[in-house]
Protein backbone atom coordinates (compact mmCIF):
# COMPACT_ATOMS: atom_id res chain seq x y z
CA UNK A 1 0.00 0.00 0.00
CA UNK A 2 1.41 3.38 -0.96
CA UNK A 3 0.32 6.81 0.19
CA UNK A 4 -2.52 8.80 -1.35
CA UNK A 5 -1.83 12.42 -2.27
CA UNK A 6 -4.92 14.34 -1.17
CA UNK A 7 -5.60 17.89 -0.08
CA UNK A 8 -8.16 17.97 2.72
CA UNK A 9 -11.23 20.21 2.79
CA UNK A 10 -10.63 23.39 4.80
CA UNK A 11 -10.86 23.09 8.58
CA UNK A 12 -11.95 25.89 10.91
CA UNK A 13 -9.56 27.13 13.61
CA UNK A 14 -10.92 26.54 17.11
CA UNK A 15 -13.37 23.80 16.06
CA UNK A 16 -13.33 20.10 16.89
CA UNK A 17 -12.04 18.20 13.87
CA UNK A 18 -12.82 14.62 12.93
CA UNK A 19 -11.16 12.90 10.00
CA UNK A 20 -12.56 9.55 8.92
CA UNK A 21 -10.22 7.07 7.28
CA UNK A 22 -11.28 3.87 5.57
CA UNK A 23 -8.35 1.48 5.23
CA UNK A 24 -8.60 -1.05 2.42
CA UNK A 25 -6.24 -3.28 0.54
CA UNK A 26 -7.17 -4.80 -2.82
CA UNK A 27 -10.71 -3.50 -2.31
CA UNK A 28 -11.26 -5.19 1.04
CA UNK A 29 -11.38 -3.63 4.50
CA UNK A 30 -8.26 -4.17 6.62
CA UNK A 31 -8.71 -5.04 10.29
CA UNK A 32 -6.67 -2.21 11.85
CA UNK A 33 -7.39 -3.04 15.49
CA UNK A 34 -4.45 -1.87 17.57
CA UNK A 35 -2.87 0.20 14.79
CA UNK A 36 -1.77 3.71 15.74
CA UNK A 37 -2.48 6.71 13.49
CA UNK A 38 -0.83 10.16 13.63
CA UNK A 39 -2.05 13.37 12.02
CA UNK A 40 0.68 16.01 11.78
CA UNK A 41 0.35 19.61 10.46
CA UNK A 42 3.41 21.72 9.70
CA UNK A 43 3.89 25.07 8.00
CA UNK A 44 7.47 24.00 7.13
CA UNK A 45 7.62 20.37 6.10
CA UNK A 46 11.26 20.16 7.24
CA UNK A 47 10.61 21.36 10.81
CA UNK A 48 10.83 18.85 13.65
CA UNK A 49 7.76 17.08 15.02
CA UNK A 50 5.28 17.93 16.38
CA UNK A 51 5.04 20.94 14.03
CA UNK A 52 1.98 23.12 14.62
CA UNK A 53 -0.26 20.18 15.51
CA UNK A 54 0.17 16.46 16.07
CA UNK A 55 -2.37 13.98 17.46
CA UNK A 56 -2.54 10.22 17.55
CA UNK A 57 -5.21 7.61 18.01
CA UNK A 58 -5.27 3.85 18.40
CA UNK A 59 -7.86 2.04 16.30
CA UNK A 60 -10.28 -0.12 18.27
CA UNK A 61 -13.76 -1.59 18.30
CA UNK A 62 -16.10 -2.60 15.51
CA UNK A 63 -15.03 0.32 13.31
CA UNK A 64 -11.40 -0.81 13.40
CA UNK A 65 -12.40 -4.37 12.52
CA UNK A 66 -14.04 -2.90 9.40
CA UNK A 67 -11.04 -0.72 8.51
CA UNK A 68 -12.55 2.54 9.79
CA UNK A 69 -10.54 4.97 11.90
CA UNK A 70 -11.51 8.40 13.20
CA UNK A 71 -8.77 10.87 14.03
CA UNK A 72 -10.38 13.36 16.40
CA UNK A 73 -8.72 16.66 17.23
CA UNK A 74 -10.25 18.59 20.15
CA UNK A 75 -10.89 22.31 19.70
CA UNK A 76 -8.33 23.09 22.41
CA UNK A 77 -5.66 21.84 19.99
CA UNK A 78 -6.91 23.59 16.84
CA UNK A 79 -6.30 27.18 17.94
CA UNK A 80 -3.42 27.54 15.48
CA UNK A 81 -2.59 30.23 12.93
CA UNK A 82 -5.05 30.26 10.03
CA UNK A 83 -3.03 29.34 6.93
CA UNK A 84 -2.31 26.42 4.62
CA UNK A 85 -0.33 23.58 6.21
CA UNK A 86 1.42 20.47 4.98
CA UNK A 87 -0.06 17.38 6.59
CA UNK A 88 0.34 13.66 6.64
CA UNK A 89 -1.30 10.70 8.27
CA UNK A 90 0.98 7.86 9.32
CA UNK A 91 -0.08 4.36 10.27
CA UNK A 92 1.85 2.07 12.60
CA UNK A 93 1.08 -1.64 12.57
CA UNK A 94 2.78 -2.72 15.80
CA UNK A 95 2.77 -6.43 15.08
CA UNK A 96 6.30 -7.79 14.92
CA UNK A 97 8.10 -6.13 13.25
CA UNK A 98 6.47 -2.69 13.49
CA UNK A 99 5.53 -1.37 10.05
CA UNK A 100 5.22 2.41 9.58
CA UNK A 101 3.45 3.75 6.48
CA UNK A 102 2.43 7.22 5.37
CA UNK A 103 -1.09 6.73 4.04
CA UNK A 104 -2.16 10.33 3.29
CA UNK A 105 -0.04 13.32 2.30
CA UNK A 106 -1.03 16.78 1.15
CA UNK A 107 -2.15 20.23 2.23
CA UNK A 108 -4.96 21.50 4.40
CA UNK A 109 -6.15 25.07 4.80
CA UNK A 110 -7.08 26.16 8.30
CA UNK A 111 -9.48 29.10 8.04
CA UNK A 112 -10.26 31.73 10.65
CA UNK A 113 -13.29 31.26 12.85
CA UNK A 114 -15.55 34.23 13.44
CA UNK A 115 -16.67 33.46 17.00
CA UNK A 116 -13.64 33.61 19.28
CA UNK A 117 -15.45 32.88 22.58
CA UNK A 118 -16.95 29.63 23.73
Amino acid sequence: MSYTAKDLNPLVRGDDWSIKLTITENGSAVNVTGYTYWLTLKSDIDSLDPGQLQVSTVASGANATNGIVYINVPHASTNITAQTYNYDVQQADTSSPTIIKTILLGKVKVVKDVTRTS
